[in-house]
């Protein structure tokens, strides 16, 4: 047999077709595992970087920026003591996502518990409010919480969160978190209130020094951002808080508290008023130190008006009452200031030389004018006469004849131009919000009639305010120089150091020195012999002007009185201003500007001897 020699029988048919088939099979499988080897090497090591980041990038977008508050600058007096401030507090924010974010729901009873026994907030209120917002992440529960109630959860909850673990029970208390804050406090509550103003729960300022200085005192808010690091983990870098300027004022607390002391004292007396008003100031640079009124309020509690019947919070309205309290009267009430503007005519006509130091007058108690169609008769304060008096008389026994008599001889134009370089009729720039537009209320050469320059004269028929008057009386008794009245003197930076000083300078010159020289004279005169006699404080040379003004409509019969003096005649380095509005009596019984002079005296005496 010739095994090995024989010959191979070749394959045909459906045998040999099955093999192909699987040939074709296994190669197709093959560049198939051999593409998708490529693909994963491609999405692995080639494209790997980017793929990362897009799935880090949705685990970003979960994350917020977070906003890092800043601190808004200190009002501080004088002396550095604060007027206003900010303490960090806490908001709570709650994260539905988080709570609900297990299939157990192992968060959501224990963080409702927590929060409940914590705050005593309503279980089912919190409980509606996790399942209806489950979808998001930051919801601001609470606000303005402080630091001792924030640890308090936090201690609360890292606690019982142990204890959940040692038990060996999934619960946990997680969602909850705090973010920082500021809120303004006050540390005098009503000192200075209607000076100061306040800063809202939504952190704007209103009125006051917070209002006008907001620029200054607000800083600017930082933020903490989410960023993917070189390994793909999410860090964070954070824009830090500016913080805001402190501003220092010129307020001195000391007077600050006797003022308010004592117009409430006036209020709440036997008599009292519809309001009554102080202010203090150096008339050497137009500081103001003290600034006050009987519509104060708690800066710490704005609109809190518990005090007040629910009836007539009803009748008057909340908005129009917070609005009375909140409005500072020397600044933007307008008035008749009565015979204290006397000080204006006088100095004019000494100035202008159209009067002499031995200048006589006769007073019959009014005067009649005539302008050729209708007449008038004009009276003066002692309707019937002073009789004969001199220069000085006129203004030391406010003689509303002598004073007409003076304008008459000045001539209209002249007595407008003194007017206006006093600063009557235009803004004194006061650093306060608001200030009233007096342009209205004063005549100007084209619309003054005889009548009208003869009741200008001695404060009638025109509008002022009270830190108008007072920067014009501070100009007539030191010399001529007129300054730019004033609550701030410095800005400081949080660690002390100076940012700007601010210094006024003199404005303008309105009278000549030895005419103020003759002023002051002629007002120690007024407090020692005249009508401002209530005013006299022993071992001092305090001189002044009395107020009297008749209110419109006149037929009502109701009267503003004021007081306006200084502590020295030879060197005088404080005015104090008071006007008391519409006292509590019938009529003219209302008129007597003793009423300011007393709380004038009571001021400065208190004042004076802590200066000694």
């Amino acid at each position: 047999m010739k095994i090995f020699g024989k010959k191979e029988k070749k394959v045909s048919g459906p045998e040999s077709l099955i093999k192909r088939r699987l040939l074709l099979v296994n190669i197709i499988i093959a560049i198939i595992f051999v593409l998708l080897g490529i693909r994963i090497y491609y999405l692995m090591v080639i494209n790997g970087d980017y793929y990362n980041r897009v799935v880090l990038s949705q685990r970003q977008i979960s994350y917020n920026s977070q906003v890092l508050p800043s601190r808004r600058g200190d009002i501080l007096d004088s002396d550095g003591n604060l007027l206003a401030t900010s303490i960090k507090v806490y908001n709570l924010i709650i994260d539905p996502k988080v709570i609900t974010s297990t299939k157990d729901n192992r968060y959501v009873n224990a963080t409702i518990d927590a929060l409940s026994d914590v705050y005593d907030y309503n279980r089912l209120e919190l409980r509606n409010l996790i399942e209806e917002k489950s979808d998001k992440a930051y919801i601001r529960y609470a606000r303005k919480i402080s630091k001792e109630e924030k640890e308090k959860f936090e201690n609360y909850r890292d606690k019982k969160n142990e204890e959940y673990k040692k038990l060996g029970v999934n619960d946990r208390i997680n969602g909850v978190w705090f973010e920082e804050e500021y809120k303004r406090y006050y540390p005098n509550d009503t000192l200075a209130s209607n000076v100061i103003g306040f800063v809202n729960g939504d952190g704007v300022s209103v009125m006051g020094l917070e209002q006008y200085y907001d620029a200054e005192l607000s800083g600017v808010n930082g933020r903490k951002y989410g960023y993917l690091g070189d390994n793909y983990e999410l860090e964070s870098v954070s824009k830090k808080a500016i913080d805001g300027y402190n501003i220092v004022t010129t307020i001195d607390q000391r007077m600050q508290r006797i003022c308010e002391e004592k117009i409430n004292e006036w209020k709440n007396g036997e008599i009292g008023s519809k309001s009554a008003s102080a202010l203090i100031m150096n008339p050497n640079n137009g500081e103001i130190y003290a600034m006050a009124s009987t519509n104060s309020f708690n800066l710490n509690d704005p609109r809190d008006l518990s005090d007040l019947d629910e009836e007539y919070v009803k009748e008057v309205g909340k908005e129009n009452i917070w609005f009375s309290r909140w409005k500072n009267i020397p600044v933007q009430d307008t008035y008749e200031p009565g015979s204290t503007a006397k000080i204006v005519t006088y100095s004019a006509a000494i100035d202008e030389n159209v009067v002499k130091s031995d200048e006589e007058f006769e007073c019959k108690g009014f005067i009649e004018l005539d302008d050729g169609e209708h007449k008038w008769r004009i009276r003066c304060v002692n309707r019937n006469g002073h009789g004969h008096l001199s220069l000085m008389e006129t203004l030391t026994k406010s003689c509303n004849i002598g004073m007409a008599e003076m304008a008459e001889a000045l001539g209209a134009n002249t007595f407008i131009k003194y007017q206006k370089t006093f600063g009557f009729g235009q803004f004194t720039n006061i650093d306060l919000p608001n200030e009233a537009n007096t342009s209205k209320f004063v005549h100007n050469e084209s619309n003054i009639g005889r009548t009208d320059l003869s009741t200008n004269s001695f404060g009638q028929n025109f509008n002022c305010t009270m830190v108008q008057l007072a920067a014009a009386f501070s100009s007539a008794i030191n010399g001529g120089k007129y300054y730019e009245p004033h609550l701030v003197k410095r800005i400081e930076n949080q660690n002390g150091t100076y940012i700007k000083q601010i210094v006024k300078p003199i404005l303008r010159k309105t009278i000549s020195e030895s005419t103020s020289k003759y002023l002051r004279e002629s007002l120690f005169e007024t407090v020692e012999t005249g009508t401002g006699k209530f005013a006299q404080i022993k071992n001092r040379n305090i001189g002044g002007k009395t107020g009297t003004a008749e209110k419109l409509p006149r037929a009502d019969k109701n009267y503003l009185v004021s007081f306006i003096g200084f502590d020295d005649k030879d060197s005088p380095n404080l005015v104090c201003y008071v006007v008391v509005d519409q006292p509590n009596l019938e009529g003219e019984a209302q008129a007597s500007a003793t009423f300011a002079t007393k709380i004038f005296h009571d001021i400065m005496k208190e004042v004076l001897s802590e200066n000694e």
